[in-house]
Protein backbone atom coordinates (compact mmCIF):
# COMPACT_ATOMS: atom_id res chain seq x y z
CA UNK A 1 0.00 0.00 0.00
CA UNK A 2 1.23 3.58 -0.73
CA UNK A 3 0.15 6.77 1.31
CA UNK A 4 -0.27 10.16 -0.29
CA UNK A 5 -0.44 13.14 2.00
CA UNK A 6 -1.95 16.20 0.95
CA UNK A 7 -0.62 19.13 2.40
CA UNK A 8 -2.37 22.78 1.82
CA UNK A 9 -3.01 25.83 3.57
CA UNK A 10 -7.05 25.01 2.92
CA UNK A 11 -8.59 22.01 4.15
CA UNK A 12 -11.10 22.53 1.54
CA UNK A 13 -8.14 21.96 -1.04
CA UNK A 14 -7.02 19.11 0.40
CA UNK A 15 -10.63 17.51 0.92
CA UNK A 16 -12.02 18.43 -2.22
CA UNK A 17 -8.88 17.07 -3.63
CA UNK A 18 -8.79 13.59 -1.78
CA UNK A 19 -12.71 13.55 -3.11
CA UNK A 20 -11.69 13.84 -6.84
CA UNK A 21 -8.89 11.41 -6.51
CA UNK A 22 -11.56 8.69 -4.37
CA UNK A 23 -13.70 8.96 -7.19
CA UNK A 24 -11.14 7.65 -10.11
CA UNK A 25 -9.53 4.91 -8.04
CA UNK A 26 -11.50 1.99 -6.60
CA UNK A 27 -12.23 1.67 -2.94
CA UNK A 28 -9.86 -1.41 -3.07
CA UNK A 29 -6.70 -0.10 -4.72
CA UNK A 30 -3.74 -0.05 -2.57
CA UNK A 31 -3.89 3.77 -1.77
CA UNK A 32 -4.22 5.94 1.25
CA UNK A 33 -5.30 9.29 0.62
CA UNK A 34 -5.25 11.97 3.78
CA UNK A 35 -6.24 15.34 3.50
CA UNK A 36 -4.11 17.47 6.05
CA UNK A 37 -4.98 20.97 4.52
CA UNK A 38 -4.86 23.92 7.07
CA UNK A 39 -4.07 24.23 11.02
CA UNK A 40 -5.53 21.66 13.32
CA UNK A 41 -8.09 24.75 14.82
CA UNK A 42 -9.39 24.92 11.09
CA UNK A 43 -7.69 27.84 10.63
CA UNK A 44 -6.07 28.36 6.84
CA UNK A 45 -1.97 27.45 7.15
CA UNK A 46 -0.21 24.59 7.93
CA UNK A 47 0.93 22.33 10.75
CA UNK A 48 4.12 20.08 10.95
CA UNK A 49 1.97 18.09 13.92
CA UNK A 50 -0.75 17.98 11.93
CA UNK A 51 1.39 16.13 8.89
CA UNK A 52 3.71 14.01 11.27
CA UNK A 53 0.21 12.83 12.97
CA UNK A 54 -0.54 11.88 8.95
CA UNK A 55 2.54 9.89 8.30
CA UNK A 56 2.34 8.45 11.28
CA UNK A 57 -1.55 7.13 10.63
CA UNK A 58 0.40 5.64 7.06
CA UNK A 59 3.29 3.87 9.27
CA UNK A 60 2.19 0.59 7.82
CA UNK A 61 2.30 1.67 3.74
CA UNK A 62 5.56 0.71 1.99
CA UNK A 63 6.04 4.00 0.47
CA UNK A 64 4.57 7.82 1.36
CA UNK A 65 4.48 10.35 -0.65
CA UNK A 66 4.00 14.12 0.44
CA UNK A 67 2.28 16.36 -2.08
CA UNK A 68 2.46 20.36 -0.76
CA UNK A 69 0.67 23.55 -2.21
CA UNK A 70 3.49 26.65 -1.49
CA UNK A 71 5.87 27.62 0.52
CA UNK A 72 5.03 27.15 3.88
CA UNK A 73 3.51 23.81 3.61
CA UNK A 74 6.88 22.46 2.41
CA UNK A 75 8.82 23.62 5.11
CA UNK A 76 5.95 22.40 7.55
CA UNK A 77 6.51 18.82 5.73
CA UNK A 78 10.12 19.18 5.66
CA UNK A 79 9.54 20.00 9.73
CA UNK A 80 7.84 17.22 10.54
CA UNK A 81 10.25 14.51 7.94
CA UNK A 82 12.89 15.42 10.43
CA UNK A 83 10.73 14.57 13.41
CA UNK A 84 10.68 11.14 12.12
CA UNK A 85 12.80 8.26 12.88
CA UNK A 86 13.95 5.28 11.05
CA UNK A 87 12.36 3.35 9.62
CA UNK A 88 9.56 5.26 8.88
CA UNK A 89 11.87 8.33 7.89
CA UNK A 90 12.85 6.26 5.00
CA UNK A 91 9.37 5.61 3.43
CA UNK A 92 9.18 9.11 3.42
CA UNK A 93 8.90 11.19 0.18
CA UNK A 94 8.44 15.02 0.07
CA UNK A 95 7.63 15.49 -3.82
CA UNK A 96 8.49 18.09 -6.02
CA UNK A 97 5.54 18.01 -7.83
CA UNK A 98 2.22 20.40 -8.28
CA UNK A 99 -0.25 19.21 -5.83
CA UNK A 100 -3.20 18.60 -7.49
CA UNK A 101 -1.63 17.36 -10.85
CA UNK A 102 1.21 15.25 -8.65
CA UNK A 103 -0.69 13.98 -6.31
CA UNK A 104 -3.56 12.83 -8.91
CA UNK A 105 -0.81 11.11 -11.04
CA UNK A 106 0.45 9.25 -8.05
CA UNK A 107 -2.67 8.15 -6.44
CA UNK A 108 -3.70 6.36 -9.99
CA UNK A 109 -0.14 4.96 -10.49
CA UNK A 110 -0.43 3.40 -6.98
CA UNK A 111 -3.93 2.03 -7.39
CA UNK A 112 -2.81 -0.01 -9.83
CA UNK A 113 0.11 -1.25 -7.95
CA UNK A 114 2.82 0.73 -9.51
CA UNK A 115 6.30 0.95 -7.92
CA UNK A 116 7.84 4.12 -6.61
CA UNK A 117 10.24 4.46 -9.24
CA UNK A 118 7.42 4.33 -11.92
CA UNK A 119 5.89 6.90 -9.97
CA UNK A 120 8.56 9.35 -9.82
CA UNK A 121 8.59 8.49 -13.54
CA UNK A 122 5.59 9.33 -14.50
CA UNK A 123 5.62 12.40 -11.98
CA UNK A 124 8.90 13.53 -13.68
CA UNK A 125 6.66 13.96 -17.23
CA UNK A 126 4.14 16.50 -15.47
Amino acid sequence: MKGILLVSHSQKITDGLKEMIEEMVSESSPVRILSLGGTEDQRLGTSAMKILDGIYACKDCEDIFIFCDIGSAIMSAEVAIEMLEEPIKEKVSLVDAPLIEGAFAAAIQASIGDSKENIFLELSKI
